[in-house]
């Protein structure tokens, strides 16, 4: 027996395998039928074992074929991915990136970052969607998926990227000559912006390390949309309760300034998700690896 064996005759194996028929494991590899006839049979010989077994309407394979069809597998990824890294000193980065995320992070984090990318690599098409439904990568188009809390599909390949932790943010104009906030307690003295989520309880679990407390709030508004509540802060109708990547936006322009900020609310998970390909293009490999650059800073650990 020989030490190695003939990759062609396991590329043709493999072939044969996924599809199911000599005639299109030949299309696939671009030879006769009787070619990969011969190089099964030829793999059988050097192996001392039936690897298929045939009829004249299917085929299947015997024990000793499913406990070699990995390892064929693994040679057909192998080899494309050495495909792809030898074109990656070759090409260019180019080509359409669809990404899809939620309104807030579209507006203030993913959709800025996006940008910068497009600078860097100009051949890039980018395409950025905000929405708040659940959109499953790969299956409606999109190449990769920012989301929040969940992830929705144990098939899905999911990094974290951390957390986005809520937390207190005020206009100067607001703060001006109005009692201090040292702790939360002290929120219940001022005008609140609230969301949907705090409308019926109006009171904002709070936490610090392992100190947690659930303050009383007096809210003058309440809306569904992060930019609503910020811009009413600015405005200086109140203090909000915001993303922090939102707030922080408006800090480094100075319309907001952060309130208590070793307190955080609601500790949210945050997610990059996309299919699993076994041979990755060079610009998803780019885009991965700038999102979990740049992105990661702007959010938390959980606390």
């Amino acid at each position: 027996m020989k030490t190695i064996l003939d990759p062609d005759s396991l590329l043709a194996f493999e072939s044969l395998s996924r599809l199911g028929s000599f005639t299109a494991a030949a299309i696939e590899r671009g030879c006769a039928k009787s070619h990969i006839s011969q190089l099964i049979r030829e793999l059988e010989k050097e192996l001392g074992t039936v690897l298929v077994l045939r009829s004249t309407r299917s085929m299947t394979l015997t024990e000793a074929g499913q406990k070699l069809l990995p390892h064929a597998v693994a040679l057909r990824e192998l080899l494309g991915q050495v495909r792809l890294d030898i074109e990656d000193t070759q090409q260019q980065i180019e080509g359409e990136l669809w990404i899809s995320t939620t309104p807030s992070l579209s507006q203030y984090a993913v959709g800025p970052l996006m940008a910068e990318l497009a600078r860097l690599h100009p051949q890039l098409r980018i395409r950025v969607d905000s929405n708040n439904r659940l959109i499953s990568p790969g299956a409606d188009g999109v190449d990769f998926c920012i989301r929040v809390g969940r992830v929705g599909d144990e098939r899905l390949v999911a990094k974290d990227l951390g957390f986005a932790h809520d937390k207190l943010f005020a206009a100067p104009s607001y703060l001006a000559g109005r009692p201090a906030i040292n702790h939360p307690s002290d929120l219940l003295a001022h005008a609140t912006l609230i969301n949907d989520d705090y409308q019926h309880s109006r009171q904002w679990l709070m936490m610090n390390g392992q100190d947690e407390y659930r303050a009383a709030l007096n809210p003058v508004l309440c809306s569904d949309t992060n930019p609503t509540l910020a811009v009413s802060a600015i405005t200086g109708y109140g203090i909000a309760l915001l993303p922090q990547f939102v707030g922080e936006t408006y800090c480094k322009l100075g319309l907001l300034q952060p309130i208590l900020p070793q307190w955080h609310a609601n500790p949210t998970p945050i997610f990059l998700v996309y299919p699993y390909r076994a041979n990755m293009p060079r610009k998803y490999r780019v885009f991965i690896d700038f999102v979990m650059e740049q992105l990661r800073p702007r959010l938390a650990p959980k606390a």
